[in-house]
């Protein structure tokens, strides 16, 4: 009997282990959803020369990531059709308009990136600082205006966060776009937004937008002199957008494990650090990586839900 249980974990290990080895010998589709596919093509410039397969990038963005979510949730479960998923998976989720909940009907695999917001003004705007910013939206007679990219977004969802934690009366002023929101609050129309450094980087640079704060748990490398909510007293602001692969379930875990593997490696190079670094990205810190992925997803997740049933969120 002894003899049998050990060839059978022994056959078992030869299959693992030949799996792994295997995989990839054929191309691999990445699929993303809505929003810039930015960060699935920098990976797959990292992992086709390591993997001598063509991986190809794909972008199915229709119904907020409900077509892309669905496509791999229908594919073979064999790590040649992954998805290339964001934050706003879980809101489109949320709001009834993705019916594939990513997080607890497909396989996380690693996350890739993190993208904070930061916190911007108009250069003239009279405060200099988030504590100022709050004095005077509560000694002012008329509310404050904040702008964003449209209901529902991460950005908008952000600025209730604030709203909420500093007990400010906020008026939400939401734009086709975050570049026409960003416009808007460079010329004084609207006082505030939460957007992402890449969005606003050049009305930062010209002098037309100040940043008071960032949403990360931590400064950013990319703008070390701002200082987090966090350290200023928001002590449960921490609010990011990720990014994270996912395969369909069933996906051998010989083939997740290859694929962790050499992500971890390809995050760790210095020429994607340095596109991170050039796109405002930041690299996931210990609380989203490994067996902690999934709990972080899923309080994440949570966390969305709430925002959204609180801020009574309509999509126009």
């Amino acid at each position: 009997m002894k003899s049998f249980f050990l060839t059978v974990l022994t056959g078992l290990f030869v299959v693992f282990n030949s799996c792994a080895q295997s995989y990839p010998n054929k191309p691999i589709r990445l699929i993303s959803g809505p929003g810039p596919d930015i960060a699935a093509r920098l990976l797959a410039n990292q992992l086709s020369p390591k993997w001598s397969q063509q991986i190809i990038p794909e972008t199915l963005a229709a119904a907020s990531g409900k077509i892309a979510a669905e496509t791999v949730l229908k594919s073979k479960p064999d790590g040649y059709t992954l998805l290339n998923a964001t934050s706003s998976f879980q809101i489109s989720h949320a709001l009834g308009i993705n019916v594939v909940d990513v997080v607890n009907e497909l396989t996380p695999i690693i996350m890739t990136n993190v993208l904070p917001f930061i916190l911007v003004v108009p250069a003239q705007a009279p405060f200099k600082s988030v504590a100022e910013l709050v004095a005077k939206a509560k000694s002012s007679p008329q509310h404050l205006n904040y702008a964003s990219g449209g209901n529902g977004t991460l950005p908008h969802l952000a600025a209730e966060t604030f709203k909420s934690l500093s007990k400010l009366e906020l008026v939400h002023v939401p734009f086709k776009s975050a570049d026409q929101a960003a416009l808007s609050v460079a010329s004084g129309q609207v006082e505030m937004m939460f957007t992402s450094y890449p969005v606003v980087k050049g009305l930062v640079e010209s002098g037309k937008l100040k940043i008071l704060a960032t949403t990360a748990a931590k400064r950013l490398d990319v703008l070390p002199d701002v200082p987090s909510m966090l350290e200023l007293g928001f002590t449960e602001f921490n609010f990011i957008s990720w990014t994270c692969l996912f395969a369909p379930v069933g996906t051998p875990q010989a083939v997740i494990s290859k694929i962790h593997s050499d992500v971890s490696v390809a995050l760790n190079s210095e020429e994607l650090r340095r596109q991170y670094r050039q796109l405002g990205f930041e690299l996931p810190s210990d609380e989203h990586m490994d067996e902690k992925l999934l709990s972080f997803l899923k309080k994440d997740s949570q966390k969305l839900n709430a925002l959204l049933k609180s801020s009574q969120v309509k999509i126009d």
